[in-house]
């Protein structure tokens, strides 16, 4: 079996907010990370939480997650070859949630040879129509789960860029961050502000963000101390699950 790691929430459609009388809908886990080989197979137990007033149904769907110029795509099961989707059973395959009702559905993908996508989409497609703006619409959510075949996890960095801190705004640093290997990766960075010395002044931890292959993300963050008028230098590390790092510096005036 394919062996479970951790996720973190991720995806917007983990939630859906209706209308404001009428509460949250929720997946949970939002995410999992899975590692294993060709032809292993995984036994996931999805839970929705309906704290809606409505009732709400769903019918069962999986999709192939792919990257195209750096941006994720939901590609529909069986329609790329090797479709990772494709192999989804899900028990049940539809259900109905009262208001205030938790439902659990189970799912088990396997990974077929020469796998396409690295990531599926197990979906609750909604069926229950709602009125929003004048319009039917439904309400869609659900989890990610990522399939590492090896420990190929490589990232890189685009140069850093470093806005120092005004009298009107704290410190702030940016780059584009790049899933450049094979394999999906989960990125944790931390912040380091040095003064001329070397040394450590000032540090912040950054949102932890995954990536699949080719995936491209802008990643951002912000230091609100106070720092004396001097020169800096700004050290961003991201930290990969198999322990590689990717690191980035530039150097700023405080006046």
């Amino acid at each position: 079996m394919i062996r479970k790691s951790i996720g973190f929430v991720f995806l917007t459609l983990a939630a859906v907010t209706l209308r404001a009388n009428e509460g949250t809908l929720s997946v949970s886990p939002a995410v999992v990370m899975l590692q294993g080989n060709v032809g292993q197979s995984t036994t996931q137990t999805l839970t929705i939480m309906n704290a809606t007033t409505l009732p709400l149904s769903f019918d069962m769907v999986a999709k192939d997650v792919v990257v195209r110029d750096g941006r994720r795509t939901l590609v529909n099961a069986g329609q790329l070859a090797g479709s990772v989707a494709n192999t989804a059973v899900f028990s049940p395959k539809s259900v109905t949630v009262a208001p205030g009702e938790k439902r659990t559905v189970e799912v088990t993908v396997t990974i077929p040879a020469n796998p396409v996508a690295r990531g599926v989409i197990a979906m609750f497609q909604g069926t229950t129509k709602l009125q929003s703006k004048g319009m039917q619409v439904t309400a869609s959510l659900g989890t990610l789960l990522t399939f590492a075949l090896s420990d190929n996890a490589m990232a890189g960095a685009s140069p850093l860029v470093v806005k120092p801190p005004t009298a009107a705004s704290n410190l702030s640093v940016a780059q584009r961050l790049s899933n450049d290997g094979s394999e999906p990766l989960l990125a944790q960075g931390m912040l380091a502000i040095v003064n001329q010395t070397g040394t450590l002044v000032a540090k912040q931890a950054m949102t932890p963000r995954r990536l699949l292959p080719g995936e491209k993300v802008g990643m951002s963050a912000e230091y609100g101390g106070e720092l004396a008028a001097g020169r800096y230098r700004a050290l961003v590390t991201y930290v990969l699950q198999n322990n590689k790092t990717v690191t980035s510096s530039a150097e700023f005036d405080v006046r």
